[in-house]
């Protein structure tokens, strides 16, 4: 009497192989594309924050500022953001349009790191005098 053996045969191993192997790579692709979109989530909230801080500051200290557009850095989150306030008159002389973007810092001026958010606000005029 002959037995034969029971198990699998190097072809339906092989093909077996390949199906996980389409998985596993598929798989690291899905992985990769959401810690890229969790990176840029990150990158954009920060970015929007810093925008918000700086338009508060101006409300707090009641500054007026003149026409024009003035850059700075400002940290956040222990990285470097490059901020651009650019204030500009309204049809309502005392109000001012405040546009702040943001992107995050660049040590290479001949490239600039693209715009991560832009935010608008306006400015009333501080008032002056001591009425009650």
């Amino acid at each position: 009497m002959i037995r034969r053996q029971s198990g699998f045969t190097l072809l339906e191993v092989l093909v077996a192989l390949a199906v996980f192997a389409v998985a596993a790579v598929s798989l690291m692709s899905i992985s990769e594309s959401q810690l890229t979109l969790s990176r840029q989530i990150e990158d954009k909230t920060f970015a929007h924050w810093v925008a918000l801080n700086q338009i508060t500051e101006m409300q707090m200290r009641q500054a007026w500022p003149e026409a024009g557009e003035v850059r700075s850095r400002s940290p956040m989150a222990g990285r470097q953001w490059d901020v651009a306030v650019k204030t500009s008159p309204t049809t309502a002389a005392a109000m001012r349009r405040i546009e702040v973007t943001v992107s995050e810092a660049s040590d290479d001026s001949t490239r600039p790191m693209p715009v991560l958010t832009s935010l608008t606000g306006f400015l009333e005029r501080p008032k002056t005098g001591g009425g009650s």
